[in-house]
Order: C-alpha cells, then structure tokens, then sequence
C-alpha cells in the first residue's frame, strides 16, 4: 500500500534559466523561494514592498513598479514614532516624512528598470481577507498597529480578484512582451489562523477559483504552481511544520524547491543550482584564522568557482 500522495506536475513549455530577470511579489512563501533562487544563482528582485498577503495590494505593486509612480505624503502613516506606507510591510520606514518616501521611491526606480527586463514574474497570494481605511475605502497591505476602529475587514470576492489583478496581469503582459514574460502563480501554504480556521479556508478558496480564472484569461502566458497542494496534500504531518505548526519547516520548504526545479528547471540549470549552492556554502565559511595559508587558498578557490560559474552563464 502507498502511504505517500504525490502532486504530479506538468511541465510548461518553457525553462528558467540563468540569464532570465526574475521578480517575486507576494506573502513570505515568496521570500523563501526567492532566497533559494538567489542562492541558486539567479538574477531575482524579491518583494520591493517587502512582504504583502493581499491580491489587490499585489496588483498595486505590479502597477507602481511597471509604470515607475510613486508615492506621496498623504500615503505616509505615522506609528510607533516612525513614518510608513500602508501598501508596504512595515520594514519600509523612517523617522522624517521625506526620507521615507525617498526610500520607497527609490525602491521603485530600481525595480522598475528590473521588472520590464523580467522574464518570469512569481505571484504568491496569501489571503482573501482585506483592511480598508474607514475615511477613504482604500485597501491596505499592513495596518501598521493603527487602531482596529480606523479599518473595515472584509473579504473579497472572486470577481473582484480577476478584475483588478487579472488588469495588471494582462497589463504587465502587455509591457513585457518583447520579453517573452511569464507569470507564475502561487497559493501560500500558509494558513492565517487569526482570520479563523474555516475563514481561513474561505480565503483560500476563493483565491484558488480567482487564480485559475486568471490563467485561463492568459493560458499561453500564466501557470500555476501547486505549492499550495504540495504543502495540505503531498506533506500532510506535522514534522513539516514550524513550532507553531503553520509555517512550513525547512524540510517542507526544501521538498517544494525540489518540485519547484523539476517543474521550471531543465538539466543544466539544475547543475548550475547545485554549483551555486557549493560557492555558497564555500563563502559562508567562516575560518580561525583569517590570515593563514590555507584560508588564503580557500579564498582563492572561492575565485576561481566564481569565474567559472559566470563563464558558464554567459556562455549559455
């Protein structure tokens, strides 16, 4: 008997591959595969919001890096003595009003140039379940801890996601083309418990029939990758979890990578990962003695890798 179920994947007609720009928005899954991908080597822009749950808020962001807008002062929030943005994750701040727009408009600048030289854009969608201000019904990806009483919650629906995120998919597709683009959507593992257990089920649902409507508005352009299913069906016990039992563990997070690289990686790719991940763990290092000879030559054959692994890029 088979006390194992297996996600089956299909593989897409394309391949990531070194030379590729890849752009990561989403929850904190997309921080945990945008890590493994930078660590793998490859050219990555994770999160230049910092970490966001909420599809509109997503949209938001696709829409300010692709079209280079910015922010302004009647976005900025003050809490906790210092200055924030509610479509950012609050590790975006600072004490005076325009050095925090300087950093976050900054952020866009680059991004932009980044994002229409990006080949695979890697959407990961957390929750269903938004906050908008009470004084202007705008949504927000971070309430900051500003008082519950200034905030609607609710939940959004279907219809709602496929509209606003289905128009800056479409758009982004649009501005890219002559890349080639693809967009990769994921569902977090994650499940928000404060939401409750059966909301938080709502919330994923509702993503779930959201974003497969998206991909078959773009079947040529948009896939989706099950980590989501990997996670609830494939990796169904508790030793896959964190303490608090709802977070993926680093083994959990590992295995996802493995089906992540079969699915998107061809052969050489995967090669090159393993490289990338030898130099890693080679500067990572850390000797008793900086200053002796064969630390010296550890150094230098952390050079030499170096230049071998970018000769094997620029010559694919």
């Amino acid at each position: 008997m088979n006390f194992f179920t297996e996600i089956n994947i299909e593989k897409p007609l394309f391949n990531i591959g070194h030379k590729d720009n890849i752009t990561l928005i989403g929850s904190c899954f997309t921080q945990n595969i945008g890590l493994l991908l930078k660590r793998g080597g490859f050219n990555v822009e994770i999160n230049p919001f910092g970490i966001i749950y909420n599809p509109i808020t997503i949209a938001q962001e696709i829409n300010f890096l692709t079209n280079n807008r910015n922010f302004y002062e009647e976005d900025l929030v003050f809490s906790d003595n210092k200055w924030k943005i509610y479509a950012c994750h609050g590790e975006i701040y600072a004490k005076e009003k325009q050095e925090a727009l300087k950093i976050i408009n900054t952020k866009i600048a680059n991004s932009n140039k980044f994002i229409h030289k990006t080949k695979y854009l890697i959407l990961t969608l957390g929750t269903s379940n938004v906050y908008s201000l009470i004084s202007n019904n705008k949504i927000v990806g971070n309430c900051h801890k500003i008082p519950a009483k200034n905030f609607e919650k609710r939940l959004l629906s279907t219809n709602e996601i496929v509209d606003i995120l289905g128009k800056e998919v479409e758009n982004f597709l649009s501005k890219t083309k002559n890349n080639s683009t693809k967009i990769i959507i994921t569902i977090s593992p994650i499940r928000h418990i404060k939401d409750g257990y059966r909301e938080n089920q709502i919330s994923k649902s509702i993503l779930h029939i959201a974003s497969e409507k998206i991909r078959q508005l773009f079947p040529d352009d948009v896939f989706y990758f099950p980590a989501y299913e990997i996670m609830m069906d494939e990796l169904r016990d508790y030793r896959f979890y964190e303490e608090d039992m709802l977070h993926p563990n680093k083994i959990a997070i590992k295995l996802i990578w493995e089906k992540f690289q079969k699915t998107f990686f061809d052969e050489k790719t995967t090669t090159l990962c393993v490289e990338f991940e030898k130099l890693n763990k080679m500067i990572e290092h850390r000797p008793f003695d900086s200053e002796s000879p064969s630390y010296k030559e550890h150094l230098k054959k952390i050079e030499v890798l170096k230049e071998r692994l970018t000769n094997k890029i620029n010559n694919l």
